[in-house]
């Protein structure tokens, strides 16, 4: 009984494989249609920025521009919080853009090497 049984399984898979029977209907050749050449326009570029645009220093970067060279413990430096971040070298940090945010960058030496809305 279980071998006319896995012979019946076998012969239904073979069937299965099988070529249909008789020959494939032939597909129509459809000639394409001429169309008139597309002349792409070229994409309308963006405004470049305007360093003096309203908005483009939304962080107060340009306020510590004088900082720059010194030590990260001289006064005015902007203390380390939610709106400011400092990053040394092999620091971590998230790629979203804020342009509320102030980076600080700083060298092994802890002195400042810039500062930058992102």
């Amino acid at each position: 009984m279980k071998n006319a049984l896995l012979a019946l399984l076998a012969g239904t898979a073979l069937m299965a494989c099988a070529p249909a029977s008789g020959p494939a209907p032939e597909t129509p050749t459809v000639e394409p249609a001429l169309a008139a050449p597309v002349n792409p326009q070229p994409m309308p570029q963006p405004p470049a920025a305007d360093p003096t645009a309203p908005g483009a220093d939304a962080c107060g970067a340009a306020q510590y521009a004088a900082l720059v060279g010194k030590a990260i413990t001289e006064p005015g430096v902007p203390p380390e919080g939610p709106n400011v971040r400092y990053i040394r070298p092999d620091t971590q940090v998230t790629m979203d853009f804020r342009p509320d945010r102030l980076n600080v960058d700083i060298d092994a030496a802890n002195v400042i090497t810039g500062f930058r809305c992102t």
